[in-house]
């Protein structure tokens, strides 16, 4: 499905992502871990073309998408849950989900993804008239994530999900990305909750100063403590 290959990238003069690869296959879940700093969050943005990369090429099922513009990413298959959530403040729920659907096919579906959206992320429900600022941060997170599967995507890049969000809903969001996989939705999340990490993926790369150091399946990174604080400090 995704491979990235010797991929590099840059803030300015500054080389962040050197040499990244990494693939992630139909309907699996993959974490990419590492510190701050490390180079996380570069990676999906260079995937979505929202960073340029300046060396080395991504492929979508076969297909070169390295210089697409990021609406043509989405178009594609892939969707995008930014750290920085981005949803419409002065936009009711309601509104925020359908803006997602225009974009798919006019809003014409509507019913059928509110109706997979809400069953994800019940709390939603009873908001759909509020507006999005009036959201605390956790239903934020929740309807960033609902708004990201407007598109039916194949492959969703999540990036700090539960980044200062209560124990409740950091629980919600595992178990959604669990669902989401389950219903066929491949996954590569950005986490610093190293544990929800790997509960929730099969596999996991860690990445340190932009350049990929371990790859594993999750479950030995989860039993291997020495690996853990070699690579992430826990």
């Amino acid at each position: 499905m995704l491979r990235v290959e010797g991929v590099d990238a840059y803030y300015g003069l500054s080389h962040v992502l050197q040499g990244v690869s990494l693939t992630v296959e139909a309907g699996e879940a993959v974490a990419l871990l590492g510190r701050n700093g490390a180079g996380k969050t570069t990676t999906l943005k260079t995937i979505m073309a929202v960073v340029r990369a300046r060396r080395g090429r991504i492929t979508w099922n076969g297909a070169d998408i390295t210089g697409l513009p990021p609406y043509r990413i989405v178009q594609a298959g892939i969707g995008y849950v930014p750290e920085e959530r981005r949803i419409f403040p002065n936009l009711s729920v309601y509104e925020n989900l359908k803006m997602a659907r225009l974009t798919a096919d006019g809003g014409r579906r509507m019913n059928d993804y509110l109706a997979r959206v809400l069953e994800l992320f019940p709390p939603l429900a009873e908001r759909l008239s509020n507006k999005g600022k009036t959201l605390s941060g956790g239903e934020q997170q929740m309807l960033t994530m609902a708004r990201s599967l407007g598109t039916n995507p194949k492959l969703l890049l999540i990036d700090e999900p539960t980044e200062g969000l209560m124990p409740a809903f950091v629980e919600t969001i595992s178990r959604t990305i669990i669902e989401v996989q389950r219903q066929g939705v491949a996954v590569l999340l950005v986490e610093q909750n190293t544990r929800l990490a790997l509960g929730a993926t099969q596999r996991v790369y860690v990445i340190e100063k932009g350049v990929i150091k371990h790859e594993a399946r999750s479950s030995d990174l989860a039993g291997d403590a020495e690996a853990r604080r070699r690579y992430l400090g826990v």
